[in-house]
């Protein structure tokens, strides 16, 4: 199948989940094949009645690096089985997934396309992609409008669907997208045969010949669509909560009074495979979110950090960290230890309440190395670092971090943790 695939000029995946066990499939084969990506949802036909919560088990699945979208998730009213009222409140509930982790939504929609519609309404967060769209007329120009993407599988390229082609030369062509919803609906002249990946070409010549267009360009305008559509870029989405080392770790925000000269986020936009870069301060409402869909089961700990300094957010920082407490999760703040610069001891210590551990950049062995290396807006900032590690100390347990960099004495540092009575973790 990938072989097929790149000989016909196809190198990136979408693989959607429609059940707990093919959402962990697709997860696993975008984490093993390059170019793979996944999405992981319920898809509205293998909902368990008997077990209503189950949109909540794909979260963990969600934490995962190249697991970009929610879905297939939406309403199928042409098979009996699943009640519409049940079908509605997991759609809802797999909705508010893709908008706390700030993940594309993929609709399925058969028979139920105006209901649809309603339950997502006019406001949603996120991306939408109208998935293997073969419904009205309507419906589709009423989505393009709200700036839904519109997703074309086999049956554009069917024969006797002039209705379906003339659809899709009406929407705007920066509001469609092309798909094989293989192993299904293979389209001509493949018809009736298992689909596969490399087939999309057809669709893509059918908008081609739909547009009048050159394929060249015809593939240029789609593949753009297909980015942003799926936010593939740094500059499309900022992933606000990941796993790495076993550990959830939260990002609150893109502020930081200092400007240290080994900061990963002035080289790069994030790290395994998260884009973490922030292009403005993410909602209070969006991060409660997140911390109501996680269990203390996906990871060890908890650790707020950011592609910044957590503690510039203090109220949002402690409400975040006491709610994830009382949700059984072990809580760490990972800080440089400077807000005694912006805050008075007696805010400081109950910032720290809710946290079990706090890990301290130390960077430098004196305030020379610190405003050399780190380059504070503070001038007394490593005085106020002196002082935060010290009432740290009686708030939580504290470890102490220190990056390797030309400027700083690193026997030093290990000589002043040990002075500190404080262990001392360095990194490359």
């Amino acid at each position: 199948m990938f072989a097929s695939a790149a000989e016909s000029g196809v190198t990136g995946f979408m693989v959607p989940g429609i059940s707990l066990e093919s959402s962990l499939k697709a997860a696993f084969l975008s984490e093993t094949r390059t170019g793979v990506y996944a999405s992981a949802g319920i898809h509205p036909n293998e909902f368990d009645p008997d077990y209503p919560d189950n949109p909540a088990d794909i979260s963990e699945i969600l934490l995962r690096p190249r697991v970009i979208a929610v879905g297939e998730t939406g309403l199928d009213l042409y098979r009996e089985g699943i009640s519409a009222e049940l079908q509605i409140k997991m759609f809802k509930k797999h909705i508010r997934l893709a908008e706390a982790f700030g993940l594309t939504l993929i609709v399925h929609s058969r028979n139920a396309e105006r209901e649809v519609l309603d339950v997502l309404g006019d406001d949603v967060a996120v991306p939408v992609i109208m998935h293997c769209f073969t419904g009205p007329d309507d419906i589709a120009i009423e989505a393009a409008d709200r700036g839904y993407y519109i997703g074309f599988a086999g049956p554009l390229t069917f024969k006797k669907n002039d209705q379906l082609r003339d659809l899709a030369r009406s929407l705007p062509p920066d509001r469609i997208l092309i798909e094989t919803d293989a192993p299904y609906l293979s389209p001509e002249p493949h018809r009736g045969k298992r689909n596969e990946p490399s087939y999309v070409k057809y669709i893509a010549d059918t908008i081609s010949e739909i547009w009048d267009r050159d394929t060249s360009m015809t593939a240029v305008t789609l593949m753009k669509n297909s980015m942003e559509a799926l936010q593939l870029g740094p500059f499309l989405r900022t992933d606000l909560v990941y796993l790495l080392y076993g550990n959830i770790y939260m990002n609150i925000t893109g502020r930081c009074a200092n400007r240290c000269r080994f900061c990963i986020k002035d080289r790069a936009d994030g790290i395994g495979h998260y884009y973490l870069k922030h292009h403005r301060e993410p909602l209070e409402t969006r991060l409660e979110s997140i911390i109501e869909s996680l269990s203390p089961r996906m990871g060890e700990e908890l650790v707020f950090c950011g592609y910044g300094e957590p503690t510039m957010r203090p109220e949002l920082l402690k409400k975040l960290a006491r709610s994830a407490s009382e949700r059984g999760f072990r809580v760490r703040l990972n800080t440089n230890g400077t807000c005694l610069s912006w805050l008075s001891p007696g805010e400081t210590a109950s910032l720290l309440e809710p946290f079990d551990s706090i890990s301290v950049s130390l960077n430098a062995s004196c305030k020379e190395e610190y405003n050399a290396v780190c380059r504070p807006e503070n001038g007394n900032a490593w005085d106020r670092l002196l002082e935060f590690i010290e009432l740290a100390g009686r708030a939580a347990s504290v470890r102490l971090t220190a990056v390797k960099h030309s400027g700083v004495c690193m026997e030093s540092v290990k000589k002043l943790a040990k002075n500190l009575s404080l262990p001392l973790r360095i990194r490359g």
